[in-house]
């Protein structure tokens, strides 16, 4: 059997290649992981090393854990007696501690395979509780002169390095978080106290999330997606709190763009995105014109009739040939 060396292929033009095809429609996502599986050759028979690196990697979580919570139990107790500096030296040492730990796990692997997969989880989850600690040990610092949005750009930037050493869905959750942490400290700075502003914000993150994901940034993609996805309906929503109308538009603007992206990618997160944004929006633009008198039960029969749409909808997405035309 051929494999991508011996075509001349490495295995980023194979996967771009693959990825073209998928957005053709002439493959779909699972009949491309396929192709990859079957280049890959069969699977390799667990090595007698297998059990070891499980319970080294438990050990390696359980470690970071205890660390972690020793330290702030140490701090919960002696958090007023400690003083600034001494806050500042723990949350320092333990930053470190975690961050030295989570690169030592990294640089010992030196060859891809399933013990890379395993150090590479651990090192990502020691690297993101060491963004944590870090910041929350220059938030320390920031306090006395009011400025929590410095700790919060530390934590993103330690993050985002953490995250290029070892990528992880964890550590993109960190990123997500710490993110939206930066943003809603501009927003304390600049002293903007409005749902709209932090909505509108979100939907920005919501955004770039999309964009990075395009750009193909993200190792774990379909986890990326649901990011953007939660991201543009919580930020609509919170514009919809406020009573701006505006947020009924944002909503559904989210909720095409999932079903569209659903029709490309065949993601079932950019369906359910889609689903949840038209059950959301129609009850809520109804109660609001009509002024509550649908009452509760006309609202549940709308949002029901939604789903039911959402599924027809889905479902005719569905049917939609997963195979194009064979190339002449």
């Amino acid at each position: 059997m051929d494999t991508p060396d011996s075509l001349g292929l490495t295995t980023d033009r194979l996967n771009a290649a693959l990825d073209r095809l998928v957005d053709r429609g002439m493959l779909n996502r699972a009949q491309a992981g396929a192709v990859v599986a079957e280049l890959a050759g069969p699977p390799q028979p667990t090595r007698p090393g297998g059990l070891r690196r499980l319970f080294g990697e438990i050990a390696g979580y359980l470690g970071a854990s205890f660390v972690v919570g020793a330290t702030l139990l140490f701090l919960d107790e002696e958090w007023d007696t400690l003083g600034r500096p001494g806050r500042f030296s723990i949350l320092a040492v333990m930053a470190l501690i975690l961050g030295g730990s989570g690169l030592a796990v990294r640089w010992r692997a030196t060859r891809p395979g399933a013990g890379d997969n395993v150090r590479r989880r651990l090192s990502s989850t020691l690297l993101t509780g060491a963004a944590a600690a870090a910041s929350f040990a220059a938030y320390v610092i920031a306090e006395r002169t009011m400025q929590p949005t410095s700790a919060s750009v530390t934590g993103l930037v330690v993050v985002i390095v953490g995250y290029l050493l070892a990528r992880s869905a964890l550590g993109q959750l960190g990123m997500a978080a710490a993110a939206l942490a930066v943003y809603g400290a501009l927003l304390d700075l600049l002293d903007v106290d409005e749902l709209v502003a932090l909505g509108l914000g979100m939907l920005a993150l919501g955004a770039l999330w999309v964009v990075l994901v395009w750009r193909r940034l993200f190792a774990e993609r379909r986890f990326a997606l649901a990011i953007a996805v939660t991201f543009g309906l919580t930020g609509a929503q919170l514009v919809v709190i406020e009573g701006d109308f505006v947020g009924y538009v944002l909503t559904a603007l989210v909720a095409g763009i999932s079903f569209t992206a659903y029709a490309k990618t065949r993601e079932w997160v950019t369906l359910a995105g889609g689903v949840v944004g038209a059950t959301l929006v129609v009850p809520e633009f109804l109660y609001d014109v009509t002024d509550g008198s649908l009452g509760a039960s006309g609202v549940m029969l709308v949002a029901g009739v939604t789903l039911l749409a959402g599924s027809l909808a889905g479902l005719r997405i569905r049917r939609t040939p997963d195979l194009g035309p064979s190339p002449t």
